[in-house]
């Protein structure tokens, strides 16, 4: 028996829309500051691939409870990464212990 899907997949080739170009957007000043590393990668990875289905779910006339389910779930997701100013504050308190061992 087939199992339908609750929303249809965008094509591997489709390009996002604006909430795919947001997420990447986020996702490279998160690394760029250090704020990432391999261990986002799942997480990077679903919120991609879940803005690209937002993206293409929003092109539609009405939206489906799965497409706002996946909508809470991205969200949640992006909100479990970690933000610029820990990255900052994780740098300036390994700088801070270095100057302390130094000192010793």
């Amino acid at each position: 028996m087939d199992n339908p899907a609750l929303f249809e997949m965008p094509d591997d080739k489709m390009l996002g829309g604006s909430i795919a170009e947001a997420a990447y957007k986020t996702i490279q000043a998160l690394h760029a500051h250090g704020a990432l590393d391999g261990t986002h990668a799942l997480k990077v990875e679903l919120i991609m691939q879940g803005a690209r289905a937002l993206d293409y779910e929003f092109r539609k006339d009405k939206l489906s409870i799965a497409a706002m389910q996946l909508y809470t779930k991205v969200l949640d997701t992006a909100d479990g990464l970690p933000t610029v100013q820990a990255a900052v504050d994780d740098s300036f308190n390994r700088l801070v212990s270095s100057l302390e061992d130094a000192d010793r």
